[in-house]
């Protein structure tokens, strides 16, 4: 969010808790929100504007994008999900999960 200038960036998972997933693995969740100096964008705007801030931090792929609806990203190295979720009206809404990893 840092990378597309979002303003009033919140945590709002931390993602600091394993969550089961059976046969002695776990997930983890995060999320953030935060908000956009144009309140007028819309919701495939804002996330298009994730997007391309994202791609210049990490390699993540396109796994879902039907338009007017989350964009959901994958990542083999990093074994992550994104789902960029924003409303519109210039708020910006993240949320994510590991893949269901071995407990260490």
């Amino acid at each position: 969010m840092k990378q597309s200038h979002a303003l009033n960036v919140r945590i709002t998972d931390p993602g600091g808790r394993d969550l089961p997933c059976g046969e002695g693995k776990a997930k983890r969740t995060f999320a953030a929100v935060g908000e956009d100096p144009a309140e007028e964008r819309g919701p495939d705007s804002l996330n298009n504007l994730l997007l391309g801030a994202l791609s210049g931090v990490a390699s993540y792929r396109i796994s879902e994008d039907r338009g007017n609806a989350p964009i959901r990203l994958a990542s083999d190295e990093y074994k992550t999900m994104i789902i960029l979720e924003s409303p519109g009206n210039g708020n910006y809404e993240v949320r994510g999960e590991t893949e269901c990893l071995p407990n260490s």
